[in-house]
């Protein structure tokens, strides 16, 4: 199962939900099963303990993530819903602890773990949101994401190699 953070609205407390492949469960809300389709690219049919609900889902564009910032349309009122695994979560407390200072020239591991793949390579120009590395860290695999449009001056791991926290992968050019 796959953890995430659900905000619906701006709530302050998110949602915690493990997604499984047929399955979802909230945290204190227990488990519910459910069965989805799209039947177009931004119309979900979601079927939930025998219930079936019509959603209209469109990707917010702007966001500083993909494809984890959504508004969703039901029964004519729009909700704003983003969603967030663990890693992202980690990043910007991470990034808060360092008094709002962004590292724009390098990317450091936000965790220990081990290096899965490297998407990039020295002189590779980059865009803000692309998957530079795949970091696992306690079994699950997240995608390391550029933070700027930048290019890629010198990649300082290899793959199947563990990192520390804190450790810089690539550095960029300014």
């Amino acid at each position: 199962m796959n953890k995430y953070f659900i905000n619906i609205d701006g709530v302050e407390t998110p949602i915690e939900a493990d997604f499984g492949d047929n399955e979802i469960q909230f945290k204190d809300l227990g488990k519910d099963e459910f069965v989805y389709r799209f039947i177009t690219d931004d119309l979900l049919l979601l079927r939930v303990d025998h219930k079936n609900y019509l959603v209209k889902a469109e990707h917010v564009h702007d966001s500083d993530m993909k494809n984890t910032e959504f508004l969703l349309e039901y029964n004519s009122k729009a909700y704003k819903v983003v969603c967030k695994n663990e890693l992202e979560i980690l990043t910007e407390k991470f990034a808060a602890s360092r008094g709002g200072v962004k590292i724009k020239n390098e990317l450091v591991s936000p965790m220990p773990g081990a290096i899965v793949k490297i998407n990039v390579k020295e002189g590779d120009e980059v865009k803000k949101g692309d998957v530079l590395v795949v970091l696992e860290a306690m079994k699950m695999e997240n995608e390391l994401k550029a933070a700027a449009d930048c290019k890629v001056q010198k990649v300082l791991v290899e793959e199947k190699t563990p990192v520390d926290k804190n450790q810089v992968l690539i550095k960029f050019e300014v």
